[in-house]
């Protein structure tokens, strides 16, 4: 099922996606995320939420790699096209779900779409940009 994925694009995406998650929850809505979430997260905890945020950034990036393989997205604008259709199909409604049976506050959920927006195209214009030259002939995304 996953024959083909170019691994070490898989890798720079989810390092370049590490480090915009950083900078947009540390950074740019660093405060207002927090006003919106209700409380300070528990810095104890930290190290333990970081480390399965990559694994889930991981699995996140190997399943858009394996989407814009499958279904033949050979530009970075068909990659790109991919990644929204993902992230509107799957990612926005699941979070739309949040807002409306979970109570989270509009200015949250808005902050994590947005994020979460970036980091599919972003992932995707990695996975696209590091196609392997066509001579290899493996064809890996």
């Amino acid at each position: 099922m996953l024959k083909g994925i170019n691994w070490i694009a898989v890798v720079v995406a989810v390092v370049v996606s590490e480090v915009l998650g950083y900078v947009w929850y540390t950074y740019l809505f660093a405060a207002r995320w927090t006003a919106a979430l209700g409380y300070t997260p528990d810095p104890a905890r930290q190290g333990a939420m970081m480390g399965l945020g990559v694994i889930t950034t991981l699995i996140a990036v190997v399943g858009l790699a394996w989407l814009i393989k499958k279904l033949g997205a050979s530009s970075l604008n068909q990659a790109l096209g991919v990644a929204l259709a993902a992230w509107v199909f799957f990612n926005f409604t699941t979070m739309a779900i949040e807002y409306l049976y979970l109570g989270h506050k509009a200015e949250l959920v808005i902050i994590n779409m947005g994020f979460q927006l970036v980091f599919y195209l972003v992932s995707a214009a990695v996975l696209a940009q590091m196609r392997p030259k066509a001579a290899t002939g493996n064809g890996a995304v």
